[in-house]
């Protein structure tokens, strides 16, 4: 019997999340781990160890159609320029960061790191993102997926340490291509799991290609990052996302106090609303957990930016007379009111703003 056009929509829709949490390392379905299989050989004995909720991808020779773990694909997904086609409906090509600025995006492609320079490159360009409000064209491409995108976001590893298992020809189970060895085929799942929740920690997904350690302190120095991979991930989804978006906090403020010393501390968080330009006079703030984004003015946009970045009414208050020249009552008003209008909204900016800083 064939399959309704709505079984095959959600069977899509699944292995669809299920590849985008294998590549990002981010928890997309509700339960379950995502395993890619490089080889043949080893399809029995995951099986074996995989659980109900489990996605499996594996060489279309070895998919099992009467267990609908078994997602199959065909073609590569290790080599620049690599396309995998998985089950016969997502194709994705696979590319190098250190050529990110020079590719042309024609379709679904995943951009992996790959090497100690691909590392490096992507925290230069978070760096200049930062610093100047610089993006990476293709990144912000609703077309490209960032690899392991989770380690920059700031996901608790130790929490949700199974998310994705990479099996490799040779047998090893690793987090990800070039990540942890969590184990070999043959091993028990309660080992396996054990081996990645202890072996969390920021550096597990490059750990065959760079020293976790140090990983770990450069992402030390860069308390903001999880802030930006959030921000690509936002600026990605967003069809008509001005081509050179202009961001508080990636190369300045709009309110001018914030760049002037280290009165305030600098948003941190990854859940904290961003504040965009749009155009003249005209200013955004998006909300990266509910996907909601609301319309303001200058002194609107004003009053949230001071909110979000002190996290208490009165210094917000403060900061904003001083910005506007008003006096601090007439200050007070405007932020009481967008305040109590983004809280009506369900959206509280000091409690977002006390949770980054």
């Amino acid at each position: 019997m064939q399959r309704s056009s709505t079984t095959m929509s959600r069977s899509g829709h699944r292995t669809t999340t299920a590849f985008e949490q294998y590549v990002s390392g981010r928890r997309a379905l509700l339960d379950g781990t995502a395993f890619f299989l490089e080889s043949v050989a080893h399809a029995g004995a995951v099986l074996q160890i995989a659980e109900p909720a489990d996605v499996i991808f594996a060489p279309s020779s070895t998919a099992q159609p009467e267990d609908p773990r078994m997602v199959g694909y065909l073609g590569g997904f290790r080599r620049p320029g690599d396309v995998i086609a998985v089950d016969g409906r997502l194709a994705v090509e696979l590319q190098d960061y250190v050529a990110a600025p020079l590719l042309s995006i024609g379709g679904p492609t995943v951009v992996r790191q790959r090497s100690a320079e691909g590392i490096a490159a992507f925290l230069s360009d978070a760096d200049t993102a930062r610093e100047c409000g610089i993006f990476v064209d293709q990144l912000l491409d609703r077309h490209v997926l960032l690899d392991v995108r989770a380690l920059f976001a700031g996901a608790d590893g130790a929490r949700d340490a199974l998310v994705r298992v990479h099996v490799t020809a040779a047998g090893e189970y690793r987090d990800g291509v070039d990540g942890l060895l969590l184990g070999h085929v043959g091993d028990e799942r309660a080992d396996i799991e054990a081996s990645a929740a202890v072996g969390a920690g920021p550096g597990r997904a490059f750990a065959r290609i760079v020293d976790p350690a140090m990983l770990a302190a450069d992402l030390d120095d860069r308390p903001w990052i999880g802030r930006y991979a959030a921000l690509l991930e936002l600026l990605r989804r967003w069809d008509d996302v001005p081509r050179r978006p202009t961001v508080s906090g990636f190369g300045g403020h709009l309110v001018r106090a914030l760049d002037e010393g280290a009165a305030y501390p600098s948003v941190l968080s990854a859940d904290a609303p961003f504040l965009l330009a749009v155009d003249m006079g005209e200013y955004l703030l998006a909300d990266p957990v509910s996907g909601r984004r609301f319309p303001l003015d200058p002194d609107t946009a004003r009053a949230a930016e001071c909110l979000i970045a002190t996290a208490d009414e009165s210094a917000a208050t403060a900061l904003l007379a001083t910005e506007l020249g008003v006096r601090v009552g007439d200050a007070a008003q405007i932020v009481r009111d967008v305040q109590d209008g983004f809280a009506a909204a369900g959206l509280d900016l000091v409690r977002r703003g006390r949770d980054a800083a």
